[in-house]
Order: C-alpha cells, then sequence, then structure tokens
C-alpha cells in the first residue's frame, strides 16, 4: 500500500550511459590532471635548486647543447632539488604528496564501481 506523506522513490534510468563525447573529455580532462601532477612535482617549484658553479666559461654553444640534452636525460631535474633548510624534517611527507591526486583518481573508479553494483533501496 502506498502512503501519501512517502516520498516517491527514484528509479535509476534503464540504459542511462555517457556519450562518447563525454567519455573523451573525462579521459582528456584525466590526461591534463596527470600531466599537470607530474609537472608540478618535476619542475621543482617549491624546492631550493643548488647554486651552479661555471666551471669553463669558454664552452662552445654545440657543446653546451650536448651538455643540457645528456643532463636532461640522465639525471632528472627533481633529483637535483632539495628543500629549504627549516623544512628537511619533512623531506618524507614531502616525498609522498605527489602520488596523492592518483589516489583520488584511483577512489573516483572504485565510487564508480560500488555506486553502479549497489542495489536501489526499497526496490
Amino acid at each position: 500500500a502506498r502512503h501519501p506523506h512517502r516520498r516517491r522513490e527514484i528509479e535509476p534510468m534503464a540504459g542511462a550511459r555517457r556519450s562518447p563525447a563525454a567519455s573523451r573529455l573525462l579521459v582528456l580532462a584525466a590526461c591534463a590532471a596527470c600531466a599537470l601532477c607530474s609537472w608540478s612535482a618535476l619542475s621543482g617549484g617549491c624546492f631550493v635548486q643548488p647554486a651552479v658553479t661555471p666551471r669553463n666559461p669558454e664552452l662552445s654553444q654545440e657543446n653546451i647543447a650536448k651538455l643540457a640534452a645528456a643532463g636532461a636525460l640522465l639525471v632528472p631535474q627533481a633529483a637535483e632539488a632539495r628543500l629549504p633548510d627549516e623544512f628537511v624534517a619533512f623531506a618524507p611527507i614531502v616525498d609522498v604528496l605527489p602520488i596523492l591526486p592518483v589516489f583520488f583518481l584511483l577512489l573516483a573508479f572504485l565510487w564508480q564501481a560500488s555506486s553502479a553494483s549497489a542495489e536501489p533501496a526499497g526496490g
């Protein structure tokens, strides 16, 4: 029996799916978020860069370009960075922080999977 004061429960729409354009937009947004996180982690914006003293100021442009390319491939910028002295104690926490957005992304997939498989209440 229906009670007049009871709210009508909303039934999920059968066959409701995302359009291909919306799916592509979500993939593009996820890729952009991952690129932004990796760029911010490797850019070293919050780190103090070590002082570099030129050893041989008479290097040619070609040699400088070769050294820059080799350095970019062999030694990542994040490996040379260091925290300011006041924040060295927090280095283990800072090392973990760039991974947190990945956990939020995985949590979103887990939430979507759990909500899609849940039975509707009172159905």
